[in-house]
C-alpha cells in the first residue's frame, strides 16, 4: 500500500508558521530537527492525538542508485522482530518538484534519549554508571544484536507498530532463552535458514532507551547481511567506503579500516563495536578515543593494533573489564560469538 506525504505550512496573519505533515489520512506536526548527517534528516514530530514520534527525511539527490540505498534502510526497519530491535511505523517515497526523490519513514520516538545522553550526563556531572545497570543495559544490546546475528528471514511476517510506550515486556524478555523457534507455515520453507546480519555501527549513540530504561537498537541505514567475501579490489574499495562513511571510527573494527582482497566480513564486526560501547559506558568513551587523547595516539592504529588501556578510576570489577577484553580482539575469527558475549554477562549479573 502506498502513501502519500503531503507537507503543509499553515500561514495565518500573527501566527509563526507552523509545518506539518500527513501520511495515510494521520496528521503530523513537525516540532523540531533531532539530528541530521549526509543527506538525512530527523524531525520529532507529533500526531494529532499528541503522541510523539520520530520522522526520518533521506533525501536522494543521485538517481536510481541513493534510492536503493534509502529503500534498503526502509526494509532494514521491517524486518527485525524483536523488543530490542526499532521498527518503523509507516514508509513513503516522494517524487520531488526536480525530479529526485525523497524517502519519509516514521518511527517511534524514545523520549528518554539514547545511551550517548547517559555518557554525556554522566560527563558533566562527574559521575558514573553503576556496575549493575550497566551489565542489564549491556544484556540488552547483547539480545538485539543477536535477533539480527541469527536473524530467520519470514517473507509471510505482518508489520506491526512499535510504540516507545508500549515495548513488549523486555524484563520479562531478557528472561527467555537465547534462540527462539519461528514457526511459518506451508509455503515458507525459507524459515529453516538462519541468515546472519550485522548492524555495522553499534555506539551509545545508536542504542535508544525505552520508558523502562532498557536498549533499543537504532539506525538501521549501516545495517546489511553479515558474511561477504571480498573478491576483488573492487569490493574491497567499495566497503571500506561504505565502513568510512557509516561506521564511526572509534567503534570501528580493524577489519574494516584496511579491507583486502580475500577478506571474509561478518557479525564479529559488531562484537568489536559492542566492547567499544560498553567501555565508553563505564569510562565515558570509546578505548581509542582515550588512547588518542591521553597518550597522542593514532586512533588508526590504536583500534588496528588493539592499543588501549583501562584508567583506574572509576573502579569497576575484573569481570566486566574482561567482558570488554573478550570483545577487543583484533583477529576477528578469534573473536567470541554473540552467544558467548551474552553468556559472560548473563554470569556477571548473578
Amino acid at each position: 500500500m502506498s502513501f502519500v506525504i503531503e507537507l503543509i505550512t499553515s500561514c495565518l496573519p500573527c501566527f509563526s508558521t507552523v509545518p506539518e505533515l500527513k501520511i495515510n489520512k494521520a496528521r503530523f506536526k513537525i516540532l523540531k530537527l533531532l539530528g541530521e548527517g549526509g543527506f538525512s534528516y530527523v524531525y520529532l514530530v507529533q500526531a494529532s492525538n499528541g503522541g510523539l514520534y520520530a520522522l526520518k527525511k533521506i533525501r536522494c539527490p543521485f538517481g536510481n542508485e541513493s534510492v536503493k540505498v534509502a529503500m534498503k534502510e526502509v526494509g532494514n526497519y521491517k524486518e527485525f522482530k524483536s523488543p530490542y530491535i526499532i521498527r518503523s511505523i509507516d514508509s513513503s517515497i516522494v517524487q520531488e518538484a526536480d525530479g529526485s526523490k525523497t524517502v519519509y519513514i516514521l518511527l517511534p520516538y524514545f523520549d528518554n534519549g539514547s545511551l550517548q545522553d547517559v555518557v554525556n550526563k554522566n560527563s558533566v556531572n562527574n559521575s558514573f554508571i553503576e556496575e549493575s545497570d550497566a551489565i542489564r543495559v549491556f544484556i540488552g544490546i547483547c539480545r538485539g544484536l543477536q535477533s539480527m546475528h541469527r536473524h530467520h528471514v519470514n517473507n509471510n511476517t505482518n508489520r506491526y507498530t512499535l510504540q516507545s510506550s508500549s515495548i513488549p515486556n523486555l524484563k520479562r524478555s531478557l528472561q527467555k532463552s537465547s534462540s527462539q523457534k519461528i514457526n511459518g507455515n506451508r509455503n515458507s520453507t525459507e524459515l529453516s535458514e538462519a541468515i546472519s546480519f550485522a548492524h555495522r555501527d553499534i555506539k551509545p549513540a545508536n542504542i535508544m532507551l525505552s520508558k523502562d530504561g532498557l536498549p533499543v537498537l537504532c539506525d538501521l541505514g549501516s545495517c546489511t547481511r553479515a558474511k561477504m567475501n571480498i573478491k576483488n579490489r573492487a569490493e574491497a574499495i567499495t566497503v571500506q567506503e561504505l565502513a568510512e562513511e557509516h561506521c564511526t571510527l572509534p567503534y570501528r573494527a580493524p577489519e574494516l579500516l584496511d579491507v583486502k582482497v580475500g577478506d571474509k566480513l561478518d557479525e564479529k564486526i559488531d562484537i568489536w563495536s559492542l566492547g567499544c560501547t560498553l567501555y565508553a559506558l563505564l569510562y565515558g568513551m570509546s578505548p581509542f578515543e582515550r588512547e588518542e587523547q591521553e597518550n597522542g595516539a593514532s586512533m588508526n592504529l590504536a583500534i588496528s593494533s588493539g592499543n588501549y588501556s583501562f584508567p583506574q578510576q572509576p573502579q569497576y570489577s575484573d569481570g566486566i573489564k574482561d567482558l570488554i577484553k573478550m570483545c577487543l580482539i583484533v583477529n576477528p575469527s578469534e573473536r567470541p560469538s554473540i552467544e558467548k558475549v551474552l553468556s559472560k554477562a548473563l554470569e556477571l549479573q548473578g
